[in-house]
């Protein structure tokens, strides 16, 4: 296949009746569905609103399933241009007590370079990208787009929905609206020069307190400066009581750790982490990833669930566009792929908001040897 540009001058230039498939939303799962749907021969076009290269802060861990899946689907060459980080651990921290956790093929990476460097492998595999474009999916399942005052309607045969918890394609579709846990914590996160005193750059380091957990892990940045992303999962009152600098500086304070060392960070919001879907699939309408349901994560599990899904969602797509209905089937299919994981994900994360609970696990693992369990199964060291 000939590879098209990565940003059409026009979107009149777009043949509207002429696309296979429609993948809304260019980060890692819809970029990884859109290859699995090109490979299967598929003519794919891949739509994003942002524009690369773009800053997005997000967990940065890809786990060895991840990993191995986009290279399954033809965009590992591009990942390893994504800087990766190995990571050796995941270190657990509450109250006082710590547990180092080994995991394999672990990565971490910048967000914002990984997905481009995926939209440029979805290029290379023969696809079109759309940049800073606004798509909506309608009734009848065609897809309107919008950049710069232009617009055009497409009508393909499948339309994959990949767009995160704040995307808006499905906007005039009530189907496919959320169920929101209102009593989930909300999701912070932020890019910071240096990290907390304690960290190591071959691990992910968990600390759990009172009111919540933080994240910390490396970054290789382009010129290998020393950055850190921090991800955090704060209970609301907490939020609305102190702040999240405030909560943040809490929880640094129960592990020992100055409590003005994030001082002045400017943190980014994403509601609350837990929520799912009322369905999956609809008519054309197939959604994968984040916009399809998202489980409070504990180390990035989000990322390689999305990407694991999309490896298998050519089969599904080769029905919906022979007319058939896919909801009940790509349901099971996720459930079945995800659903273990996600139980054990929620179980831990549950703990880490209770820190003697944790801590308790904790000490207990050091006999019975559940960390390696926990390793085995939080960072999905098999696929």
């Amino acid at each position: 296949m000939v590879a098209q540009q990565v940003t059409l001058p026009s979107l009149a230039t777009l043949p509207p009746g002429d696309w296979d498939a429609v993948v809304i939303g260019a980060g890692p799962a819809g970029a990884a569905a859109a290859a699995t749907l090109l490979r299967g021969g598929l003519r794919t076009l891949l739509i994003d609103r942002g524009r690369f290269p773009r800053a997005k802060v997000c967990g940065g861990c890809l786990a060895g399933a991840g990993v191995r899946a986009l290279e399954a689907i033809g965009l590992g060459p591009r990942l390893a241009t994504a800087a990766p980080l190995p990571m050796t651990a995941l270190r657990l921290g509450a109250r006082g007590r710590n547990a180092r956790l080994p995991i394999e093929r672990y990565v971490t990476l910048e967000r914002g370079r990984l997905d481009e460097a995926l939209a440029k492998g979805v290029v290379d595999l023969g696809g079109t990208v759309l940049q800073g474009t606004v798509a909506k999916v309608c009734l009848d399942d065609r897809v309107t787009l919008e950049r710069d005052g232009e617009h055009v309607t497409l009508a393909p045969r499948i339309v994959v929905v990949a767009d995160g918890l704040s995307g808006t394609a499905l906007a005039q579709r009530p189907e496919f609206a959320w169920d929101i846990d209102r009593h989930s914590p909300l999701g912070l996160g932020a890019v910071v020069p240096t990290p907390p005193p304690g960290t190591r750059r071959d691990e992910i380091t968990m600390l759990c307190g009172r009111h919540g957990y933080i994240g910390l892990a490396p970054l290789d940045a382009p010129l290998r400066t020393a950055r850190w992303v921090v991800a955090a999962a704060i209970a609301a009152p907490a939020i609305r009581r102190a702040g999240p600098g405030g909560v943040i500086a809490d929880i640094l304070h129960e592990h020992g750790v100055r409590s003005d060392v994030l001082a002045g960070t400017h943190w980014h919001g994403v509601g609350h982490l837990t929520r799912r879907r009322r369905c999956l699939a609809r008519g054309r309408v197939l959604l994968i990833g984040d916009a399809a349901g998202y489980v409070e994560p504990l180390t990035g599990e989000g990322m390689s669930w999305g990407i694991c899904c999309a490896a298998r969602i050519l089969p599904f797509a080769r029905q919906v566009a022979d007319g058939v209905d896919v909801a009940r089937a790509w349901a099971r299919a996720c459930r079945a792929l995800l659903g273990s994981r996600r139980l054990v994900c929620r179980g831990v994360c549950g703990m880490a908001r209770h820190p003697r609970v944790l801590a308790a696990c904790l000490r207990l693992g050091g006999h019975w040897n559940l960390t390696h369990w926990a390793s085995r199964r939080l960072c999905w060291k098999l696929s």
